[in-house]
């Protein structure tokens, strides 16, 4: 598209959503008008599902960002389970982001392939430490030759002091003439029977010669009725995101991952908008056909254009917007973010890709209006990293809990970088670190956004997120307005 093209199609889409072309503005600069709505209760909205790419949907359209004070397995999990999307940092080491993506795979599961075994010839203790290397407190015993021999539950050996026992010692009821199993096939309803009527928390599956097949949990039924929500592949795990890093082998770091179970590949850098980057996404692409790739940072509709020919499935938008971000700050490039969000969606929209909006989202107004703009989902940063699930340890000072929350380029993490030896030296600092108050659970913080979105949508009069994006629309408001909508108590 040529410069002409481009300046009509962000001009016609901007006037569309009530924006200006210029100057550019950002999220306190609006508001959304609110719309005659036969919705009489934000309650009534029940479909907040959106798309990040062809075949890959979520229940909600917020993911975490892939920081290393925000995103690890368990952060990922809690998302999952509420309908969003979790990326794992890129600062783990290759093996250790392969462990965190198949941990989020063995969370939660409809059934569980190739469960944890051990043979019965090893000891307790050799049971033990591969329990707690996979956070597991059942493992299923197996013969020589593979067959299985029973299952060794915590109830069998938590007033055991010999780890020297073999586990066929241990084992107790859980033979396999006492045990309860079922056959390959076997219905979830049916296993679900099964554990209720047995009072067993664990069903092993089998085939017809005793190989085991499977494994169905009590606790992953149980969780399903907690987590109707929940965003899973089609074996029935939670999904999950990942991200690669650009210096590496990303070619193989992404048949490591790919093959552990990621549902999403991200590939992140502060400047997408490179021929570097699109050399490596069309070396992606080609390597990998069916992948979902996302690829950030850009915030111009060229640039989305650029990365989605080259083969990008999703693009992130937002160059230095976020909390722990001074890139604007120190190299005077970067757009306002919600400016940022629809000129780009103008282009997004025009070829059907889709966008995650990453920086800005302070509160749930600003997730409204990026939604509005034309955003598939928002990346959250500083509001997750507060959250008992996000990494690092909860801390007192000045009588009041915290937790440490710090930007990817900022000097300390690039400091701890050099010393794991994924970074050369340091480099001008386009990040900060600091502290953010304790926000306790992450379900909270969500709640807490899910309920503003259902709220705006019920003033515009959207049931779900094509028509408050399709209806929703901007006013420009002067600081004499943004002042005038604030509590005064």
């Amino acid at each position: 598209m040529d410069k002409k093209q481009l300046e009509m199609l962000v001009r016609r889409y901007l006037k569309w959503k009530g924006l200006p072309l210029r100057p550019a503005l950002s999220f306190d600069d609006v508001q959304i008008i609110n719309n005659i709505s036969d919705i009489n209760s934000r309650s009534d909205i029940k479909d907040l599902r959106t798309q990040l790419a062809k075949n890959f949907f979520l229940n909600v359209p917020i993911v975490s960002a892939n920081m290393d004070t925000v995103t690890d397995a368990r952060m990922a999990i809690a998302l999952a389970r509420l309908g969003g999307l979790g990326f794992i940092h890129q600062f783990f080491p290759l093996e250790e982001r392969v462990r965190q993506v198949e941990e989020v795979k063995r969370a939660d599961n409809a059934l569980i392939e190739n469960p944890i075994t051990i043979t019965k010839t090893a000891t307790l203790g050799e049971a033990k430490k591969k329990m707690a290397e996979f956070k597991i407190s059942s493992i299923l015993i197996v013969n020589e030759n593979g067959t299985l021999a029973g299952i060794l539950t915590s109830r069998d050996y938590r007033f055991k002091e010999n780890d020297d026992l073999p586990v066929a010692e241990v084992m107790g009821g859980g033979n396999t003439e006492a045990m309860k199993i079922a056959l390959i096939g076997t219905s979830r309803k049916e296993a679900a029977e099964i554990l209720e009527n047995y009072k067993i928390e664990k069903l092993p599956i089998v085939d017809r010669d005793g190989f085991v097949k499977g494994l169905i949990s009590a606790k992953d039924i149980l969780k399903e009725k907690e987590f109707p929500s929940a965003v899973k592949d089609e074996k029935g795990r939670l999904v999950v995101g990942v991200a690669l890093r650009l210096n590496a082998d990303y070619l193989n770091e992404a048949a490591e991952l790919i093959n552990a179970g990621a549902d999403v590949l991200l590939l992140d850098t502060a400047r997408a908008g490179s021929t570097r980057v699109g050399e490596a996404i069309e070396h992606l692409r080609a390597n990998f056909k069916d992948a979902i790739l996302v690829v950030g940072n850009i915030d111009t509709p060229e640039e989305v254009e650029f990365l989605v020919k080259a083969g990008a499935d999703c693009v992130k938008i937002g160059i230095g917007p976020g909390a722990a971000c001074k890139t604007q700050e120190e190299t005077g490039v970067g757009l306002p973010q919600l400016y940022a969000i629809a000129t780009c969606a103008a282009m997004a929209k025009k070829l059907g890709i889709y966008m995650i909006a990453d920086g800005g989202i302070r509160n749930p107004a600003c997730l409204c209006k990026a939604l509005v703009a034309g955003a598939n989902a928002v990346m959250i940063g500083s509001l997750f990293a507060g959250t008992d699930e996000a990494p690092g340890d909860v801390f007192w000072e000045g009588n009041q809990l915290w937790k440490h929350f710090r930007g990817s380029a900022s000097r300390e993490h690039q400091r701890d970088r050099i010393e794991s030896g994924s970074l050369d030296k340091v480099r001008n600092p386009e990040g900060e670190s600091g502290v953010i108050p304790y926000a306790g659970s992450v379900i909270s913080v969500i709640n807490g956004l899910l309920g503003g979105l259902r709220s705006s949508m019920s003033y515009v009069g959207a049931r779900n997120l094509g028509e408050f994006w399709n209806i929703g629309k901007f006013i420009w408001r002067t600081n004499a307005g943004k002042e005038e909508g604030k509590p005064r108590i």
